[in-house]
This record gives C-alpha cells, structure tokens and sequence, in this order.
C-alpha cells in the first residue's frame, strides 16, 4: 500500500485508490474528513489556529481559519457532500506543561479548538477526537477504505527491560574514538564564518577535491528543502546559483549527515536519518529565527543547529540496547530526554557533545551551544545564541515530529523568548516563521 506523507501547512484529497495518507502531529493538527457514499476523503495538516499577520508568503493550508473550510470545499467540488461528511482530529499536543493560564502557549489546543468550531459551524458530523497531551501522533486515512486511524509514533516495545547502565570513563572514551572525525573541510568553513574572511575560489577548489562532500552538497542543493531554482550539477553552479553562504551550509550540512550515518533506526532515530533530518530542520529554523530577531549570527545560529545533538552519534548505541525503557520513560512519565540519559547512563548526549566538541577543537561559542542548548540559561558563552538553538530545537519537536525520539525541558521556553527580546505572545509569530522548506523536507526521509 502506497503511503503518502503530509507536510505541515498541505492537504490531499481524492477518491478510492490504494493509498494511505498520513500525518505525523505533535502540536500540530491533523483533519481526516469522508463521505463514504461518494467514496471521497481528504486529510489536512494544520500548523496554526488563525494567520499571524507577520511578512511571510501566505499559504492558506498552513491555518485553521483558511484551510480547513478549503479543504471542504475541494471535497464538495470533487463530489462529496457536507452533510455526509464524517471527520477525524488529532494532535493538538502541549508544547509543554504549560498552566490554564497560559493559553498563549497552548497553541495546539487553540489550533483544535477552531478546526472543532468550523467543522460545526459547516454542519460536519465528527466521529473522534483524540487531541491534547505531550505525546506525538499519526493519523492516518486509507484511501481504499476511507478508514482512519490514530496511534502513538513512539511504540513502547515489549521485552525485559535493561537495567541503569552507568556508563565507565573508558567506555565514554572508546565512543567518542569510534565517531567519525570531522572532515577538514567542515572545520575550515566553520573558521570562516567566525572571522568573515575567506577566498571563495580556495574553498570552492578544495570542496570539490573532496568527491563524498561534493557529491553530498549537489544532492542537498537539488533537493526540496533547498528548492534550487535550476538543476545544480557542479560546485561552480552551486555557487552560482545559491550564492557562497548558502554553499556553505550545504557543506556542513552534508558533513553533518556524515557524522550522523552510524545512527541507527531504534535508538534516537524513528526513520532512516532520523537524527540528521532534525539537526538540519533545526539550523534552518535557528536561522531564520536569528535573522527575524536580529539577534546573533545567522550562519552560526545555523552552525549550532546542525551541530547540538551530536552527541547523539556516540551515545546511540545504548539507546539500541536499552530502547523499551527508555522510550516508555519518555512516553508514560514525562521524564525530558536528558534526566532519563543521566538516570539511564550516567550522562546525558549535552555532555557527551560537549566531549566530541573539545576534541575536534570547535569554537567555544559552538561548544557552548552543544553543551547548553537544552538550559540556556546556564550558558557560558552566548545565551542569545544558545536560546535561539534551544527554540528551534523544540519547534522542531512539537511541529515536526516522527523523527527522532526526544523530549526537551519547556521550562526554559519563556526565558528564551526573553532572551533574544520576544515575549509568549509572540511564540505563535515565531512559529509561523518556521521556513515551509523545513516540512516539505519529509520527501528526503524516505
């Protein structure tokens, strides 16, 4: 059976066909609606309950208000009728454990609450509701028998579970010397964007010296979540056609997609490059939310994006091994991902970074981002920078799911707005910034 993954902010529709559509909601909300006598069904995923008013292109699916009532009236144009419409919502989840007061941080359930409002305002019947909570889901829609399902993303899994694993300081060493070195190139371009002086040609010539990197940078350059406006089939025409910052992200993006290829499916990973698909959603977000804020540096907003799970890399392994009751520690005890690391192994994957950082001898601003981009507030050497990553970083976890398994601290979410000069009512503005490149970029994780 063909699936059919739907971004944030898009909708399908169509007829009987052997199909499935899905969408993977964490905050977000997912909107199956059937006519089974037509033989007719669609499936919105929301990311806002009404527009934000900010300068962004607007796209009419990405809101309730909007896309909800044009997806049923693409229904009734294809041959449904809205009085036989039957309707399914998911999602909806807490960006955190957030009060009844503030309800300015509860988009999820404000976003539920319009798509509930318009579906009974259109006289549309809905059949289940399963929104709320922390915890990510999939709704999915059968296109052969217009039969709609929700279910957890994370499965708990059977089996013993494992005990503590206290992990000994020669084995955190032994890691961290299996994980691939970062390549040259990478360290180079990171230096350069720190002290804003290079020669392009230089370090043109020497990515295209380097055949994996190069081959990996036309790859993501042709991709959907760069949306080239021509085909890319050298270096030279990269940089022709997306100009040397955006190169530059390209090579480390690509680098990083190196250092994440051990990871495995099972540990941190819920798909295949799981772990690296997040890291890049997470610079491209930690970008633009420097440049609308106007606070750090956007190509290192986007560096410290790319880089602050890789610790990750080494501590996967444990995860692997230990996976039931890490996962159910997460799913059933609201336990955030680093206190069940350090419970579960000694350490947490901030810690094990922060070792990999010293050791490829990355800038401190990088290492500081790494080791504190789940507390911010404990930042040693740019907490601006630090709280941008942290944001994206749980943006990307509560409004792009089904990547990789995580849960960060929410506590901290106020203070970082505050630090890079926004308060909670401007969360939803932020969210709204969040480049639609970032969900079109499911297609690579297939």
């Amino acid at each position: 059976m063909h699936k059919k993954s739907i971004p944030s902010g898009s909708f399908a529709l169509g007829g009987k066909k052997k199909e499935v559509l899905e969408a993977y909601l964490g905050t977000c909300v997912g909107v199956a609606l059937v006519d089974n006598d037509a033989e007719i069904g669609g499936l919105i995923h929301i990311l806002l309950p009404e527009p934000t008013g900010t300068d962004i292109p607007f796209s009419p699916a990405v809101y309730a208000t909007t896309g909800l009532p044009l997806l049923i009236e693409k229904l009734n144009e294809a041959g449904a009728r809205r009085s036989k419409l039957k309707g399914c919502i998911a999602g909806g989840g807490l960006v955190g454990e957030v009060s009844e007061q503030d309800l300015m941080l509860d988009i999820g359930g404000r976003t539920a609450e319009t798509v509930e409002d318009i579906l009974r305002e259109q006289g549309v019947a809905v059949e289940s509701v399963e929104t709320g909570g922390l915890f990510p889901c999939k709704i999915s829609l059968r296109m052969d028998t217009f039969e709609t399902s929700i279910e957890p993303i994370v499965q708990q899994g059977g089996g013993q579970e494992a005990g503590d694993i206290n992990i000994s300081k020669d084995e955190i060493m032994q890691a961290i010397k299996e994980v691939k070195p970062i390549p040259q190139i990478a360290l180079k371009v990171i230096r350069m964007l720190r002290e804003k002086e290079y020669d392009i040609d230089d370090i043109a010539m020497e990515i295209m010296q380097d055949q994996v990197i190069s081959a990996k940078v036309l790859k993501l350059a042709n991709s959907p979540i760069v949306g080239a406006a021509t085909t890319v089939d050298s270096i030279d025409r990269a940089l022709i056609v997306l100009g040397e910052k955006k190169l530059f992200q390209l090579v480390l993006s690509a680098t990083v997609e190196m250092l994440f290829a051990d990871t495995r499916t099972g540990g941190y990973s819920l798909c295949k490059g799981g772990i690296f698909h997040h890291a890049l959603a997470t610079a491209m977000t930690a970008h633009e939310i420097s440049v609308f804020t106007r606070r750090s540096q956007p190509d290192i907003a986007y560096t410290g994006g790319l880089l602050h799970d890789i610790g990750k890399i080494a501590l996967d392994q444990y995860v692997i091994t230990n996976a039931p009751l890490f996962y159910r520690s997460l799913q059933d005890k609201g336990v955030d991902l680093c206190k069940v690391e350090k419970v579960r192994f000694g350490l947490e994957h901030t810690e094990m970074g922060f070792m990999l950082a010293k050791k490829w001898g990355l800038p401190s601003v990088l290492s500081d981002v790494i080791r504190y981009h789940h507390e911010p507030e404990n930042s040693q050497e740019d907490r601006e920078l630090v709280s941008i990553v942290y944001l994206a970083d749980l943006l990307m976890t509560r409004f792009r799911v089904g990547y990789q398994v995580d849960r960060p601290n929410t506590e901290m979410l106020e203070k970082s707005l505050s630090h890079i000069g926004l308060g909670k009512e401007d969360f939803p503005i932020i969210i709204d910034r969040i480049p639609r490149a970032v969900f079109e970029s499911t297609l690579l994780a297939t």
